[in-house]
């Protein structure tokens, strides 16, 4: 374009377009030249500093990265009225998992950094596992972290310091007076029953029968990944609680018409005491792994029962009065009620594990008609 046809059509812009007059107009021909042997300006010409800055930006969200979101669906089947209890199966079960959730924790995020080149793509993963919570919500079976764990590969591994798992009280299987583990007679077992786990040792003579916690093996496979790491940052753990704490139940309220659910035993963080103990501090800081327990709670009831989460074998925190929820409805309430957050850190394990005892209010399961050689 010759210089006099520029000068034109920037008179005519000019005039139409009032925003245009606003640019500085500099000719092609008027552009200094690039040096000859400079290299070409890049992305990756920018300091590491700069970058890491701009995958931030790009990669880290607000809030967690749902990996894996799920919950059991139950379809009725027609009931069977004869027979001896427990009646056989009048339902089926499944888990729907809500892939939705995933995909709109990530909307926000420009993932085609990942896919770049080898060097922005290896920059932009690091970024992206350091900076992030990564979340597994709802009626999980452990199994989704350890697939999880495994297909990221180990160099992403090394990256993360952040995981929200959500813990709810393992599915219940009935165990008989053998020490056999089968479906609870209330129908409540949902999982496929898992065997009681060797590290978990027993007495000598007959077991006591009842509701027992049902606990996936894939739980220890995940301490084992996690401490193959070769990073030194610690991965943290938050299992999030829903309603109770693993140790809570063993003495209901005297109105409680099912205090079986809310029995939780203690098994679950003792295995994850034991094999956070046994895979994951073996080298320093290399693949160590904090794992907290946070739960809220009315502050009353908390600060109440402390003494008896603590005897437990917790470590307890909670919340400061000042970041207290306050709920109150007064067609209820006389008074407001202060809803408090709380953080369990077990104890370090000094003895071999025992088995727990099954729950203390099994009885109420076993109807007229069981059958005692099965189930008792």
């Amino acid at each position: 374009m010759h210089i006099l046809e520029s000068k034109f059509l920037l008179a005519y812009s000019m005039t139409h377009n009032c925003c245009t007059a606003l640019i500085r107009y500099v000719a092609e021909d008027s552009r200094p030249p690039r040096p000859r042997n400079q290299p070409r300006l890049s992305f990756l010409s920018l300091p590491r500093e700069i970058r890491d800055k701009i995958y931030e930006i790009a990669l880290v969200s607000n809030s967690s990265i749902i990996v894996w979101k799920g919950k059991w669906e139950t379809d009725l089947l027609p009931q069977v009225e004869e027979g001896p209890r427990p009646w056989p199966w009048s339902r089926i079960r499944w888990r729907a998992i809500d892939h939705d959730a995933s995909t709109a924790s990530l909307r926000s995020l420009n993932l085609k950094l990942l896919f770049c080149n080898k060097v922005i793509g290896h920059e932009a993963a690091m970024v992206f596992y350091n900076k992030n919570t990564f979340a597994f919500l709802g009626e999980h079976d452990w199994d989704p972290v350890v697939h999880w764990l495994g297909r990221i590969g180990p160099r992403n591994r090394d990256s993360i310091v952040s995981l929200d798992v959500d813990a709810k009280r393992p599915d219940p299987v009935w165990q008989n007076s053998k020490g056999e583990r089968v479906r609870h007679p209330a129908g409540f077992t949902k999982e496929e029953i898992y065997p009681r786990h060797p590290m978990l040792h027993t007495g000598e003579g007959d077991f006591k029968y009842g509701s027992v916690d049902n606990i996936n093996p894939a739980l220890e496979d995940i301490f084992i990944i996690l401490g193959q790491r070769s990073a030194e940052h610690k991965v943290i753990v938050r299992m999030q609680l829903l309603s109770i704490y693993p140790g809570a139940g063993s003495i209901p309220e005297p109105e409680d018409q099912h205090p079986d659910g809310g029995w939780w035993s203690m098994e679950l963080p003792n295995l994850v005491e034991l094999f956070r103990q046994s895979h994951t501090q073996q080298h320093g800081l290399n693949g160590a792994v904090e794992v907290l327990w946070n739960g809220r709670d009315y502050r009353k009831a908390l600060l109440s029962e402390q003494a008896a989460i603590e005897s437990l074998g917790w470590q307890m925190t909670v919340s400061p009065v000042e970041e207290d929820t306050i709920r109150f409805n007064p067609a209820y309430d006389k008074s407001p009620w202060r809803i408090a957050t709380y953080v369990l850190k077990r104890e370090k394990l000094t003895e071999p594990l025992m088995a727990h005892d099954p729950s203390p209010h099994s009885e109420v399961y076993t109807y007229t008609g069981l059958n005692a050689d099965y189930y008792l």
